[in-house]
């Protein structure tokens, strides 16, 4: 029963007997004979059949809409009988806001695989405000990033990292690097480069600034320039006139000196507030421990101990 919903699932997905059946890595005749097993069992034709695609009846749908449910509750208890039984050739999945944790997250990564040399690790990247709903689905077992909002949240763990100073950049000979002390009116002249921030950033910007504007729910910053990536949001700013947000300690790394200039803005909501997050009723992986601890300790080397190095060189 469990085999047939799953294939209800996948033809529903593609809308395709013969796609369906190629993602699943069986034959369509072997696909559509199971379909109508489950629809004798149901007592109902659950999808009219098109000739290029089928879709759900309204029968199928409810059945639909269970099977999911079902098929999600049985992936759940098989990961939890694999964690009691202590595995760890199973699956340990990661999800991180974009940009800002990019860094120390992959080096906390790289020392969970060394110390799990058989735990297969899934990373990801999304914008922070996407892993909350992440985690409440079970797509991810432990979120990095922002945990603006999660405040009081009883369905998510959230373990808040120190906050750190943010800095803001822009390329060598940038009309901004000409003053001495820059104001949040003289950003709002320039666009800006970067992920989706949280909303107290557009807070504290005026609406209309070139920065970027609040998204339609006014629950996020939109920058201008919309982009994930620090490598790429960093050739942006080096070859425009764009600027970017970043932690003011990964300035300090060596691929970033030198082609970026750290401008004088400083202001109290100019922090980061990072967290390591997790579902609070679900059942922990035995690698989630040791990640948080290998997670606080690479951030601290990089964030901490960067931030006091580039107070040095300045």
């Amino acid at each position: 029963m469990i085999r047939r919903l799953e294939m209800a699932i996948a033809i529903d997905t593609h809308r395709s007997f013969h796609r369906a059946a190629r993602a699943l890595g069986i034959s369509q005749p072997s696909l559509t004979r199971a379909l109508q097993v489950l629809e004798e069992e149901m007592g109902a034709r659950l999808f009219e059949r098109g000739k290029n695609e089928c879709e759900p009846t309204t029968f199928g749908q409810i059945v639909l809409t269970h099977a999911r449910r079902i098929v999600s509750e049985i992936a759940e208890t098989r990961r939890e009988i694999a964690l009691l039984q202590q595995l760890d050739i199973g699956s340990f999945s990661i999800g991180t806001g974009s940009a800002g944790v990019q860094h120390w997250v992959a080096s906390a990564i790289g020392e969970l695989c060394a110390t799990y040399p058989n735990l297969k690790v899934l990373t990801s990247e999304h914008l922070w405000h996407q892993l909350p709903d992440m985690l409440m689905a079970s797509e991810i077992d432990v979120a990095v990033g922002e945990a603006t909002g999660l405040e009081g949240n009883p369905d998510i763990v959230v373990a808040r990292l120190p906050r750190r100073p943010g800095a803001v950049v822009c390329r060598a000979g940038h009309p901004l690097t000409r003053l001495a002390k820059v104001g949040i009116e003289d950003l709002e002249r320039y666009r800006l480069v970067g992920p989706h921030l949280a909303r107290r950033f557009g807070l504290s910007f005026s609406p209309g600034s070139a920065l970027g504007e609040m998204s339609e729910d006014s629950k996020y910053f939109v920058p201008a320039i919309v982009c994930a990536s620090w490598p790429a949001i960093r050739e942006i700013v080096a070859r425009s006139d764009a600027i970017a947000f970043r932690a003011r300690a990964v300035l300090t790394l060596p691929e970033n000196r030198g082609s970026l200039s750290v401008l004088s803005f400083e202001a109290p909501w100019f922090m980061t507030e990072l967290a390591i997050m997790w579902r609070r009723d679900r059942m922990q992986h035995p690698a989630l421990k040791a990640f948080r601890d290998i997670a606080r300790r690479n951030e601290a080397l990089l964030m901490g101990e960067g931030r006091d190095r580039l107070h040095a060189v300045a």
